[in-house]
């Protein structure tokens, strides 16, 4: 049998490997209605929609249902797919009823 070509493929075609970012630990601050603070771990992969889940997590704030989340630079209404590592500071103000 004749040896087969193509078997593997040459040092410039292979795929160089992707540089991964580690996520790194970082607190996200959230501002409640009641004027107290909720300080939430998260990671710099985290998107709004992580935080909500956070925020249904945890035991003071479980109870709110209706709200948006806001940055004071950013704006009102975070979009659910927003990057949390894009808000520097990584303060945000809980809206309710929005």
């Amino acid at each position: 049998m004749a040896p087969r070509s193509g078997r593997g493929k040459p040092k410039s075609e292979k795929k160089k490997k992707e540089e991964k970012i580690l996520p790194l630990a970082m607190d996200i601050t959230v501002n409640l209605p009641d004027q107290s603070q909720v300080v939430l771990k998260g990671i710099s992969t985290d998107m709004i929609i992580d935080v909500r889940r956070l925020l249904r997590a945890n035991t003071n704030t479980c109870n709110i249902t209706n709200y948006s989340l806001s940055h004071e630079v950013r704006g009102p209404r975070l979009k659910d797919s927003f990057d949390v590592a894009a808000l520097k500071p990584c303060v945000l103000t809980l809206v309710e009823g929005e």
